[in-house]
């Protein structure tokens, strides 16, 4: 189910951009204004000249992942993991031209953000979830 994902898996452009099943492949595709806005999800402020691996290295230590086929998987997950665990939605909408790399658009399914339409090649979508301590 969801994974922890390495640092060293989005930076290594062969292991990042081995499978799409892999996390890391579509992680590697986030631009640092990305990164920063999954901070931001977990109230995590860095300076705003902070390197990129570095915002990188921090986002992967408050997330796990894990990529699914499809609008019904996503809502499946979110169905049974929203009382438990604050849930963020990653999709990539690709051009009708260009399937060779998406731009990444967070969803929040509490607010009823839309889903569905923008993968049009079936790609994957990626589900983040913050660790939720347990006492």
């Amino acid at each position: 189910m969801f994974q922890s994902i390495q640092v060293d898996q989005v930076f290594d452009a062969t292991r990042a951009m081995s499978s799409e099943s892999d996390p890391a492949y579509w992680l590697a595709q986030l631009r640092k204004a990305d990164w920063r806005y999954l901070l931001k999800f977990v109230d995590v402020k860095l300076p705003a000249k902070t390197k990129k691996q570095i915002l990188v290295e921090t986002a992967l230590g408050n997330f796990e992942f894990v990529t699914c086929d499809g609008c019904g998987d996503v809502w499946r997950l979110w169905n049974e993991m929203r009382n438990e665990h604050r849930i963020l939605v990653i999709q990539f909408r690709h051009s009708e031209s260009d399937w060779s790399r998406g731009i990444p658009e967070f969803v929040h399914l509490e607010k009823n953000d839309p889903l569905g339409f923008v993968n049009i090649a079936g790609r994957l979508q990626e589900y983040l979830r913050r660790s939720v301590p347990t006492n």
